[in-house]
């Protein structure tokens, strides 16, 4: 018996010691394993569909009314899967990486334009034979789902602006807006030293993501940052597509605002416009949250989502 418990405790120790070493030796392989079992954990599986403008990656899980969920800019599907995993006993949710993010292929540079992107977006949409669905969107996502609910409304049943969207001009110049002034963009990365920033720039407190799918992330951006700077001209110099502020008052399906109080990149002050220019909006302030509220304060959002959808199911049913 002391043979064998011996033989056993060597067996964890070789276990741990062999889990250490590929830790730090293998990175991304150790991040992808555990972004696979983050997913399933969620009730989520990894997916790729076909589209006229290359293979497009996405997360999948659940059954009922279908929920796509859109990142912003330089961000990826894997943000909203905190959120999706709350949603998922009564939805069918898909998160995507738009085209050109994430685990996609780089577009050309003009592909990142707004306009553009809605192309894009609609593209995906059909490939996945989706409409009649309801979008929760973030920053940039959300400014390109607000242009296809305008220019495609039958495809979308509620909009959801889960954090600030761009294209809101605010009454009060946001940090961010201050930092560009100065000659700084705090969301473009160069450097580690500019992801580690960047993050402080988002949340007003350390969200948690394991080493090798930090490091894994990170890397990714510092080698691709030149082509962050053309995309970033490309969707805040090049588009012309009309602001969602101005877009706001043909959006006439149900629409839900959730604005951080502590958004450094957009300042809460644009949530009240926007809510005043929205023909079917429901408002909500959020607290101890920054840009990425689905990140911060996953389970307050789900349960505002979770209430909205409720609401507009309710409203449904009532209707002859």
């Amino acid at each position: 018996m002391k043979r064998f418990a011996v033989r056993s405790l060597i067996g964890i120790a070789f276990l741990i010691l062999g889990t250490t070493i590929a830790w730090f030796s293998i990175p991304n392989t150790i991040a992808t394993g555990l972004l696979k079992l983050n997913n399933m954990s969620a009730g989520l599986t990894s997916k790729i569909v076909s589209t006229k403008i290359g293979d497009i990656h996405y997360l999948e899980g659940g059954d009922g009314e279908t929920i796509v969920m859109i990142h912003g800019i330089y961000a990826r599907k894997e943000h909203w899967v905190d959120l999706a995993r709350q949603l998922i006993d009564d939805y069918h949710v898909i998160a995507i990486d738009l085209p050109g993010f994430g685990d996609n292929a780089k577009r050309p540079d003009a592909d990142y334009q707004i306009d553009q992107q809605q192309e894009n977006l609609l593209a995906v949409l059909g490939a996945l034979e989706l409409e009649n669905v309801h979008i929760a969107a973030n920053s940039m996502g959300a400014y390109v789902s607000a242009l296809l609910a305008d220019v495609h409304p039958e495809l979308v049943s509620s909009l959801a602006f889960v954090g600030s969207p761009l294209g809101v001009p605010t009454l009060v110049k946001s940090d961010m807006e201050i930092a560009i002034e100065d000659g700084h963009i705090p969301l473009l990365i160069k450097t580690e030293a500019d992801f580690h920033a960047r993050n402080k720039w988002l949340s007003p407190k350390t969200i948690y993501v394991p080493g090798p799918i930090y490091n894994s992330w990170m890397e990714s951006e510092v080698a691709t940052a030149d082509k962050n700077v053309q995309i970033w001209n490309s969707v805040h110099t090049q588009s012309t597509a009309p602001t969602v502020l101005d877009l706001a008052p043909s959006l006439v399906m149900p629409s839900l605002i959730l604005w951080c109080r502590s958004d450094r990149i957009f300042h809460v002050s644009g949530a009240g416009l926007l809510d005043q220019k929205l023909p079917n909006s429901t408002l909500a302030i959020l607290d101890d949250c920054g840009h990425l509220p689905m990140l911060d304060q996953p389970d307050l959002v789900a349960k505002a989502y979770a209430k909205f959808l409720g609401n507009i199911r309710s409203t449904a049913a009532q209707q002859p």
